[in-house]
């Protein structure tokens, strides 16, 4: 189930009828039951949104945008769809009618007013410049409520220990407590703000899509470091912050049992710098280490000191207190901190760099590894760690906009250069798409599955198979898009015949990039799916031949047959497309093109963000239900089952199968979908009701809640769960 929630502190913020809002909005629902009034139907029924007679209902405005200004729009709760989450007002009873004060003021007319800058920064990272915002005394100005911080990456998290929703609007976080494990409401106001400042290096680096307010959140994660959870944020101005959850638990039960709003806030363990605007983030519970990427096209890793005596700072050995600093450029040497460009690589013979090594994974002082990726590198929005076989981190994995995967070595200094794993779109299109999320998946995340069907979601007659010595071996599962259920490939406003509420951008065709074609030529070099694919399932287990007679492991070698230390697999999103990777070096892939791809007319684009928001990059990973939740900037989210089949007898050892895309068809064609880019995806399990200490035996199938909230504030909740290891995923 879900439910749609208004912004925090709505109560006191109504938003004048006289403000544009230029983001879709739909009209009043007629609910069943429900008293409407009739002059709201007659209103509704005569829109008309191409008019330009400025009635309430909406503008056009000069550059030919459709404009809607606030309208009333009930809760509605659909028993086969989607739910708004309710605001609650202080008795504890849903706030009616409140929905369209949820609406951030000014949310986008800084996209609007310029028609000059159409030419946007290509690096994927990048937006057109914003207004100044008002002083950010407070997080509530006196319009309206919370403004949001666009074009940046997940911005929302659930907490995975206690019942905390946590939500970024510009530099400040709000923290909520859900009033139910079953509607998900929230209070009108967050229960807490933090709002911490920024560092002293920050005002020096600026921001980079924000210059006049730098200090905005362009990401968050809640992970695990050691035993704690943590929350970690990343700021446009290279600021890195981190919480723990513990401490804000903390102080929301003192609020609850002292009947306090205020107090001070938590405050952060962690507050460092990378010296740019900071994007990728990543914990590692069992290494008890921080990841970072930055816009200087690097990563930097953080790690904390377990034992040892206090750190002093040595001002001559670094320059930046509490981390000692090393760096190592993209073929793997160390080089000099202090010396910028002009710095030379430092040879370390095998003693030096082992002993090096040794000296770090001490862990008697802190330290600062920064891994460089030099000429080659760009910014990279995503990252995540690899472990060795014992379950240590040892590498980081990371996505740059150009679609590249960096494997870079954490702790070895002899000369062990970056791995780099090309875009498979590679030269097919006019701009190749854009790489925005990666996760390491391991083994154990794989749901046991019996066929070839079960696996993939597709027959082997559905398939495509590529072998092709650039790229290697994949089977292309595109054509499960057909069998994802309650799903339409054709946009809400194509399929309700408003086609004319889009804006036109004669540069749209080159920003989707792939209009006509395919990410592999099909036509030209496709092959025969491999005989181990189309034998009954049935049968003996049978070795498959290599298709290709040229194609070289590069483990072969060395006699390592995995990618990665522990036989994980990687999983890389792009715009539009999910790609899993073998977890062996001469194995078949899974490509799912155009997962999340809704077809409008060309050079079409949503009147607010002028330019297509397509982009896998809110990735999060849920073990338990072998599901990866890939939530895009375009307002949609795919559920994506990892599998792997119990018998060794086809082509691919793990495979993954999309089982449903939210919001579904259903909820569309209910109204219910805002027509706005997506704020982040939050995903937690159900809080338990009920003692655990007292059963008597297993609680049964344990329920998760996904939260999708939008740059409209309003928010969709589903409920997720499997009964057992090998069941369907039941979506409520």
């Amino acid at each position: 189930m879900a439910e749609s929630a208004s912004s925090e502190g709505e109560l006191h913020h109504h938003i004048p009828r006289s403000i544009q809002i230029p983001f879709e909005t739909f009209p009043p629902i007629a609910i069943p039951n429900q008293t409407q009034d009739p002059e709201d139907e007659s209103e509704s029924e005569s829109i008309d949104d191409s008019s330009d007679n400025g009635t309430d209902w909406g503008i056009v405005d000069q550059d030919g945008f459709d404009i809607f200004q606030d309208m009333e729009l009930p809760l509605v709760d659909a028993a086969n769809g989607a739910m708004w989450v309710e605001v609650l007002d202080a008795s504890g009873d849903p706030i009616q009618g409140m929905v369209e004060e949820a609406i951030a003021i000014g949310m986008f007319h800084d996209l609007l007013t310029d028609d000059t800058d159409l030419e946007l920064d290509l690096d994927g990272l990048h937006a057109p410049a914003q207004d100044p915002p008002p002083e950010p005394g407070g997080l509530f100005d006196e319009e309206g409520p919370p403004r949001i911080a666009k074009w940046r990456l997940n911005l929302t998290a659930l907490s995975q220990i206690y019942n905390i929703y946590l939500v970024a609007y510009e530099n400040g976080i709000h923290v909520s407590r859900p009033r139910s494990c079953i509607t998900n409401a929230l209070p009108p106001e967050p229960d807490l703000i933090l709002q911490p400042p920024a560092s002293e290096m920050s005002i020096s680096v600026g921001g980079y899509l924000d210059d006049d307010f730098p200090h905005q959140v362009n990401h968050l994660i809640v992970g695990e470091l050691g035993q704690e959870e943590i929350l970690l944020l990343a700021y446009d101005d290279g600021d890195v912050i981190g919480y723990y959850t513990r401490h804000i638990e903390n102080e929301l039960i003192r609020r609850e049992r002292e009947g306090q709003l205020g107090g001070p806030a938590p405050e952060p363990f962690f507050h460092e710098n990378v010296g740019k605007s900071a994007w990728g983030l990543a914990v590692h519970k069992q290494s008890r280490i921080i990841a970072v990427s930055s816009n200087l096209h690097n990563v930097c890793v953080f790690v904390f000191a377990l034992t040892g005596a206090s750190y002093k700072h040595t001002v001559e050995a670094d320059s930046v207190e509490l981390f000692r600093n090393i760096v190592k450029n993209e073929n793997g040497n160390v080089v000099d901190p202090r010396r910028g460009s002009s710095r030379t690589p430092q040879e370390l013979d095998g003693d030096k760099a082992e002993k090096l090594e040794g000296l770090i994974r001490h862990r008697d002082a802190n330290w600062r590894i920064v891994l460089e990726t030099g000429h080659r590198g760009t910014n990279i929005p995503n990252i995540t760690f690899s472990n060795d076989f014992h379950g240590e981190a040892d590498k980081i994995v990371a996505v740059d906009i150009n679609g590249a995967l960096w494997l870079m070595d954490i702790w070895n200094f002899n000369k062990h250069p970056h791995i780099t794993i090309e875009s498979l779109h590679r030269n097919r299109y006019y701009r190749n798409p854009r790489g925005w999320g990666v996760l390491v998946l391991p083994e154990s995340s794989f749901l046991p599955t019996k066929d070839y069907k079960d696996s993939v979601g597709i027959s082997s007659k559905e398939a495509k198979y590529v072998a092709d010595e650039s790229i290697g071996r994949w089977v292309d599962i595109s054509q499960g898009i057909k069998h994802v259920k309650n799903n339409s490939t054709v946009h809400p406003w194509m399929r309700s015949n408003n086609r004319n509420r889009f804006a036109i951008n004669p540069l749209e065709n080159g920003f989707r990039h792939r209009s006509e074609g395919n990410w592999y030529s099909f036509t030209t070099t496709a092959i025969e799916p491999p005989v181990c694919d189309t034998v009954d399932d049935r049968m003996l287990p049978v070795r498959h031949e290599h298709l290709l007679g040229k194609f070289k492991s590069r483990a072969s070698a060395s006699g390592q047959k995995w990618v990665l230390g522990d036989g994980s697999s990687i999983l890389r999103t792009y715009e539009l497309d999910i790609e899993l990777r073998s977890f062996e070096d001469d194995g078949y892939g899974i490509m799912f093109e155009k997962a999340i791809d809704q077809s409008r007319p060309p050079h079409t684009v949503i009147p607010s963000m002028r330019v297509s928001h397509e982009r896998l990059s809110n990735l999060v990973h849920v073990p338990e239900l072998s599901l990866v939740v890939a939530g895009s900037m375009c307002g949609r989210v795919a559920l994506v089952t990892l599998t792997r089949p119990k018998e060794d007898i086809y082509s691919f050892g793990r495979g993954f199968k999309i089982e449903a895309i939210l919001p579904t068809k259903y909820d569309e064609d209910s109204q219910m979908r805002p027509i706005c880019p997506l704020l982040g995806v939050a995903v937690a399990p159900v809080p338990f009701s009920g003692n655990t200490d007292l059963a008597d035996g297993p609680i049964g199938r344990r329920r998760y809640r996904i939260m999708l909230h939008y740059y409209d504030l309003r928010i969709l909740s589903y409920e997720l769960s499997r009964n057992s290891a090998n069941d369907c995923l039941y979506i409520v």
